[in-house]
């Protein structure tokens, strides 16, 4: 019960970012998916090969407008879903961070080759070094699949 009462007590409410709550956004998002999101509309294949579907483009074009606009105007730039407005790249969201992600699996795949060659067999670190390494290719793999497509989530309620 006390654990509970202290979780309580740091328990914070939560609210979407302020670029979700902004009105000209949400303005934006409804006049966008009013004009796009028709069953005779298609994205294009980059977007559709990286998981884009016609609500997550009008969100990205909207979040980009509101931007632009704060800066034009000196005001300052939100996030929207819990993330600032990157420009994408055939379709994929993040490319730099998605690359280096690439860079890093490389190395650990690279580097866990290596170990596999020079350690001995019985060595008793050489299954903790090898299940590291695969540890490590897992977080790789799926920081490359977040960055190409941060999937942007809301909660309906």
């Amino acid at each position: 019960m006390k654990s509970a009462t202290l979780l309580l007590a740091f328990a914070v409410a939560v609210q979407a970012s302020s670029g979700d709550r902004d009105p000209s956004f949400q303005q934006c998002l409804s006049k966008k998916r009013e004009e796009q999101c028709r069953p005779d509309h298609t994205l294009s294949i980059p977007l559709r090969l990286t998981g884009w579907t016609c609500e997550d483009d009008c969100k990205y074009q909207c979040s980009h407008l509101i931007t632009d606009d704060a800066i034009r105007n000196d005001r300052p730039v939100q996030q929207f879903y819990g993330k600032w407005a990157f420009w994408r790249f055939l379709g994929i969201q993040e490319p730099a961070s998605m690359f280096f992600s690439i860079l890093n699996l490389w190395a650990h795949v690279r580097g866990g080759r290596r170990l596999q060659k020079r350690i001995q067999e019985g060595h008793p670190m050489r299954p903790y070094y090898l299940g590291f390494t695969l540890i490590n290719v897992n977080v790789w793999i799926w920081s490359t699949i977040f960055h190409t497509r941060g999937i942007m989530l809301t909660i309906k309620v």
